[in-house]
């Protein structure tokens, strides 16, 4: 994830990227309003990635961790 910056946008309930020389970010997941459908987040706390890039989301106040496939630029 070279020259890509993700944040854990708790209040929004979303995950933002920023790609270098980007002026802006964009959503990656959530971004659907607060909620518990798998398309919503509540509260994202924690971000990682695994070997195969996939990002995995701590989902605090829905009490998961949510996987999400490689995401492409």
């Amino acid at each position: 994830h070279l020259g890509q910056t993700y944040v854990a946008d708790r209040g929004n309930h979303r995950v933002m990227r920023w790609c270098e020389g980007d002026e802006e970010g964009e959503v990656v997941v959530g971004g659907n309003g607060q909620g518990n459908q798998s398309n919503q987040l509540n509260l994202p706390s924690g971000l990682s990635f695994d070997d195969e890039e996939n990002l995995y989301v701590v989902d605090q106040l829905n009490h998961r961790i949510q996987k999400y496939e490689k995401i492409l630029n």
